[in-house]
């Protein structure tokens, strides 16, 4: 096993082959958001529940570094990048642009188990390119010391029309770019049809996960997602603000754990859990 496999296996549950990976790198570009206003005191408890990994930030894994001294502590995935859409901390979209924050040297020192970058979409052209080089260029180093990339290829930018930015057309094709430009994992959206999203994620031929995006409308959307998810064939879900934004997180999270690991139908998991 080369050094990417081993630590894309790192990822995801030994058992199941599948991860509940739950992110909390928002504040970063959002600031102080709800939910999430004290990021350690979340993790210590996304870390007691068992989730399978997180991303972090640079500095707050500073911040967190006692909580991943156990060796059961989760697998972590650096966010390297900050797409910037406001010259306010957590003020609302005016534009969208993308740099990297940090660099894979600084994944490699603190034995981070995969980087994520954005991959931004519907740019002026001249930024479009720019996010194209460094998204192939992360890759490179990446591939360089044997680290996984994850990629999340996004419909973000003013050049993508509103009745455009879930569909799934283009979000296939963005995941292909994203793919040719040397992505081992993909972050993606959850298309919306079963038998569709699987051929999708077959054809992809690297790990996909299903990313949960703004608060969707219920706790059942929120569970027949990931069902429907892993069910086609993702290897799990990236599922930030539809956990940490609910007032009953411990028990989402069990939940979850159970339709991803167990494939527990959705309706019997939020019933087990009383959430239904």
């Amino acid at each position: 096993m080369d050094g990417k496999a081993a630590r894309i296996a790192r990822l995801v549950n030994p058992s199941s082959g599948r991860s509940v990976i739950i992110p909390i790198d928002h504040g970063i570009v959002m600031g102080a958001i709800d939910g999430l206003k004290d990021p350690i005191e979340v993790l210590e408890r996304l870390i007691a529940l068992r989730i399978d990994a997180t991303l972090l930030t640079p500095g707050l894994w500073k911040v967190a570094q006692p909580l991943f001294t156990r060796r059961d502590a989760p697998a972590r995935v650096l966010t390297a990048d900050l797409p910037l859409s406001s010259t306010l901390p957590g003020g609302p979209a005016s534009f969208t642009e993308n740099d990297l924050m940090v660099s894979v040297e600084f994944a490699l020192r603190h034995a981070f188990d995969a980087v994520k970058v954005i991959l931004l979409w519907g740019l002026e052209r001249h930024e479009q390119m720019a996010n194209l080089k460094l998204v192939g260029n992360i890759a490179e180093q990446c591939d360089r010391w044997g680290l996984p990339l994850m990629v999340e290829p996004v419909l973000w930018g003013s050049g993508v029309p509103p009745e455009k930015k879930g569909d799934p057309l283009l979000i296939e094709s963005a995941a292909r770019v994203a793919l040719e430009l040397g992505a081992d994992i993909l972050k993606i959206p959850y298309t919306g049809e079963p038998e569709a999203f699987g051929d999708l994620v077959r054809r992809l031929r690297v790990p996909v996960f299903v990313l949960g995006g703004p608060k969707m409308g219920t706790l059942a959307d929120i569970f027949s997602v990931a069902h429907h998810s892993v069910a086609a064939g993702a290897r799990g879900i990236v599922f930030g603000r539809n956990v940490w934004q609910n007032p009953s997180m411990d028990a989402v999270v069990r939940g979850l754990m159970d339709v991803v690991h167990d494939s527990v139908a959705p309706k019997e998991a939020l019933a087990k859990h009383g959430l239904a």
